[in-house]
């Protein structure tokens, strides 16, 4: 695997990780709360996945033009 593709992967896996963390501590109080004590962990797995995606576009496109240019 190309080192470019491993950065992107990386960053998707440290997403499902954190949505997994965040997704097994949540209870409910016995006042009917619902407690998420990792909730600050569902935007930063939102920039994680998008910047995953984000390199791998970009790993894609300048992979193309460099196809292009030979």
């Amino acid at each position: 695997m190309k080192n470019k593709y491993v950065v992107a992967i990386s960053f998707m896996i440290l997403a499902i990780i954190s949505l997994t963390i965040h997704a097994s501590n949540s209870k409910v109080r016995a006042d009917g709360f619902l407690e998420e004590p990792f909730f600050f962990l569902v935007p930063i797995s939102y920039v994680l996945f998008l910047s995953g995606i984000g390199v791998l576009l970009f790993g894609f496109i300048t992979s193309k033009l460099k196809k292009g240019n030979k």
